[in-house]
């Protein structure tokens, strides 16, 4: 990545059809940007844009967070309204759309024939999920279960490759999981609410429960020298209310309508839950490793920032319960845990 080097860049939000000056109080255009004082203005393509991004640009017009972001021609199209920069990739943190990064070459989406645009709507008050760091290590253990007794998990796609290959000549074999509990915590100003419509939710039989998030949580193993080795993730079945702060009420049930996480509440998954692991089997034993674990890892829905989205743990796995343990865990930005 290379820094972005535009001092004067200007950037403001535009749904006119022409390139004039839009109303004072907009909060939902394509994203536009104008590196000399605002003479000329020009719109913004990248391979990742993002929640993190959409959110720098709220950031900056003080008008609070990003409610939705997408490269679209919703409002315009790149030949109607030419791009001004291309390979815009925020950390989300910036204070200045200038003070993010590039893409180190030119970015491949942005071609001749791509006319999207870049587009945010922002709002006063978005969810702010934070994971906690103590539950990983605390709950975490190895366990080992027959194949035969996974079937649902395996209908869900949260084994190892290698898995579905010999599960119908072997369905007593056996499989390493290392199971931890994942809870988010909602600190932001608004609750935190799946992505999609219920009619759009998908229906698994075997759970007997919807996934309004098919990647609420991913599990990734990597070794010392930041190799993936393993991986897991965790779709969403019932975000609710596990528990709330002093003095807030739970809201949000295990119902399949509707789900969420309030304000000052928590939602906890914990280590015994189908695919609430990484499934290590084929890890080399007797050796040190890192697990990265992240909610929303996608940026599916706005957050006020994803910088405690992430966990990073030490591994120390011999392939036994009572040796394999966690430890070391510590908070990182989603940035990293990507």
């Amino acid at each position: 990545m290379i820094q972005t080097n535009f001092r004067n860049m200007r950037v403001r939000l535009n749904n006119s059809p022409r390139n004039h000056k839009p109303a004072s109080n907009i909060r939902e255009g394509r994203v536009e940007i104008s590196t000399d004082f605002g003479r000329t203005w020009g719109t913004v393509c990248a391979t990742h844009w993002s929640f993190r991004e959409a959110n720098v640009v709220c950031r900056q017009l003080n008008m609070g967070y990003a409610a939705a972001t997408n490269q679209t021609q919703q409002f315009g199209n790149s030949t109607t309204h030419p791009w001004g920069i291309v390979g815009t990739l925020c950390r989300g943190s910036e204070k200045l759309l200038r003070d993010c990064y590039r893409e180190t070459t030119y970015p491949k989406i942005c071609n001749a024939t791509n006319p999207n645009v870049a587009v945010v709507r922002c709002i006063d008050r978005v969810p702010d999920l934070q994971l906690g760091v103590p539950e990983i290590q605390r709950n975490a253990y190895l366990d080992t279960q027959p194949l035969s007794r996974l079937t649902c998990a395996m209908e869900e796609n949260c084994l190892s490759r290698d898995a579905y290959e010999i599960v119908r000549t072997q369905p007593g074999a056996l499989r390493k999981l290392l199971r931890f509990e994942t809870k988010a915590e909602n600190v932001g100003g608004a609750d935190f609410s799946p992505y999609a419509n219920y009619d759009q939710w998908q229906w698994h039989q075997c759970h007997n429960h919807y996934h309004s998030m098919e990647a609420f949580a991913s599990f990734d193993i990597y070794d010392l020298n930041y190799r993936k080795m393993a991986q897991g993730h965790k779709a969403s079945f019932c975000l609710m209310d596990t528990s709330c702060r002093p003095g807030i009420r739970p809201k949000h049930t295990c119902g399949n309508r509707e789900q969420g996480i309030s304000v000052g509440c928590s939602d906890t998954y914990n280590a015994q839950l189908d695919c609430q692991w990484v499934d290590v089997t084929n890890l080399p034993i007797h050796r040190t490793y890192i697990l990265r674990v992240a909610i929303n890892p996608d940026y599916a829905i706005s957050e006020e920032s994803f910088e405690n989205n992430g966990a990073e743990c030490l591994l120390d796995y011999t392939g036994e319960r009572l040796t394999t343990r966690l430890r070391n865990c510590t908070q990182t930005p989603l940035w990293y845990a990507k």
